[in-house]
């Protein structure tokens, strides 16, 4: 795995009920995926790191909780768009009422009364349109420019949890096996002790070594022992997190082979930091929060201006009423003959509105010193990101250089080991040595090969991590890591012995 490339290759997926590829990056990615897919060996019923990835992409709960973050915040700029866009609505209405009339009056100079009584029936149908556009709105404009933030924000942050799930993925999957190298090699010391532990029961039997010797070998084979189980949980443990990620059991992974190239960052460490100031991802999720806010401290500052709109409106009215009843007069009755009026009316008005906030109960002003500290906090915690942006990648860079030269010097540890074991097992034989310190040089070598396999794996996540800082980490540093996996190198959540 090298680590020469110093230009960003972020690709956006977007869970839905397939996966599929946003973004200008879509043609790269299936360009990548394609690749991939034709480079990648098949290891048969061995599960692969492309392949958890994959299973990961559509069964992972947290990418898919942050695929709905990402489409829910994505219509913040529409939502905040529709404050600068006309409102059309539209309003129709019909009914029906009967009323019940009855009136009298006195007629002085005659002496005597009058009455009406009748019903009145009613029908009444009302259409209106009306159209409202903005015409002046400072609020509403930084309102959308703040959205419009907001839904940039929401791309690069799941861009950034993409990122994490590769790492969470690598994580994952390299946990497996690096659990599985350390019980490995503790199964092998376990056997290696057990052989020590009936050779001196043999010894001892036949007076060649005191009963001690046997109690250094029993205790070390008994530790030895117990180190197996709690290893064999670990793997187990190991094997479980890989399904938290992609939903489903894993019974056979492939193993990392011998020949992985260790090597070292090409660039220089200032190169890296430079990158990571321009590519980091959450860097720059921390820029648009601090622009998103400063475009709402400003849409609250100009909530004290007037705002001005226009407006068109259209009304067609329809009205039938009709009445009947009878009328009476000193005691005589008779009937009235049936009225009917129609009203229709047409009514269009063109209008201008003029709205001047002049007493609010004191909420804009608050809303504005709100808005005002929100937007420095937001600021602040920018400058924090980019100062532990540039301290991320430089102790990123500095952990690849180290981790390097430590499965280097793992590597060289092994031989030394195994070369102090054999010197001490011949003390031991012509009795310049005893059991004890036959006990710790076995100790030594297997904690050697321990050591010397954490190194490695440590190594491969520094360098992810590292690029994860620059802002280039990509599914395709998976692939590249999956083309140096071996089918035959069988890792399983239960060793044999």
């Amino acid at each position: 795995m090298g680590y020469d490339r110093l230009t960003p290759g972020i690709i956006i997926y977007t869970i839905s009920s397939h996966l599929s590829l946003t973004e200008p990056m879509k043609t790269l990615a299936r360009t990548l995926t394609l690749a991939a897919c034709l480079a990648a060996p098949t290891y048969g019923f061995a599960d692969t790191l492309a392949e958890i990835f994959d299973l990961a992409l559509n069964n992972d709960p947290q990418l898919r909780a942050a695929n709905a973050a990402y489409l829910a915040n994505r219509e913040t700029a529409n939502i905040t768009r529709a404050g600068l866009l006309p409102r059309v609505a539209a309003t129709a209405e019909y009914g029906e009422s009967d009323a019940d009339d009855d009136s009298s009056s006195f007629v002085s100079f005659l002496g005597d009364t009058s009455s009406t009584v009748g019903t009145t029936d009613s029908d009444q149908t009302l259409f209106t349109l009306s159209i409202t556009q903005p015409l002046f709105d400072l609020p509403a404009w930084y309102d959308h420019k703040q959205g419009r933030t907001v839904s940039e924000q929401a791309r690069l942050q799941y861009a950034a949890d993409q990122q994490d799930l590769i790492l969470r993925v690598s994580d994952a999957y390299f946990s497996v096996l690096n659990a599985s190298e350390n019980l490995n090699s503790a199964i092998a010391e376990e056997q290696a002790i057990a052989r020590q532990l009936e050779q001196t029961r043999q010894r001892y039997e036949v007076g060649l070594l005191p009963i001690t010797d046997v109690h250094e070998a029993q205790a070390a084979y008994d530790d030895a022992k117990v180190n197996v189980l709690v290893l064999q949980g670990v793997l187990k443990i190991a094997f479980e997190g890989l399904e938290v990620l992609t939903g489903q059991p894993h019974a056979v992974l492939a193993g990392l082979k011998d020949d992985f190239p260790v090597t070292r960052p090409d660039a220089s460490r200032e190169d890296w930091v430079k990158s990571a100031l321009e590519n980091n991802l959450q860097l720059k999720v921390s820029r648009l929060g601090r622009d998103a806010a400063r475009h709402n401290a400003d849409a609250r500052k100009y909530e004290h201006l007037p705002t001005l709109s226009g407006s068109y409106s259209y009304q067609d009215l329809d009205q039938d009423s009709t009445f009947s009843g009878v009328s009476g007069f000193g005691g005589n009755v008779e009937r009235i003959p049936s009225s009917r009026s129609t009203v229709e009316s047409e009514v269009q008005t063109v209008a201008i509105h003029l709205n001047v906030p002049i007493f609010t109960g004191g909420a804009v002003s608050a809303q504005r010193r709100q808005a005002n500290q929100q937007f420095i906090q937001a600021e602040e915690t920018a400058n924090y990101v980019m100062r532990s942006t540039t301290q991320l990648a430089r102790s990123a860079h500095e952990s690849v250089v180290t981790t390097a030269a430590t499965v280097e010097a793992r590597r060289q540890a092994i031989t030394s080991a195994e070369s102090a074991l054999e010197a001490t097992r011949a003390g031991y034989e012509v009795g310049t040595r005893n059991i004890v310190d036959v006990l710790f040089a076995e100790r030594n070598l297997y904690q050697a090969r321990r050591n010397y396999a954490n190194a490695r794996y440590n190594h491969i996540t520094s360098g992810l991590n590292l690029k994860l800082a620059a802002g280039q980490l990509s599914p395709d540093d998976l692939y590249q890591l999956n083309a140096w996996l071996d089918p035959s190198l069988v890792i399983a959540p239960v060793v044999p012995q």
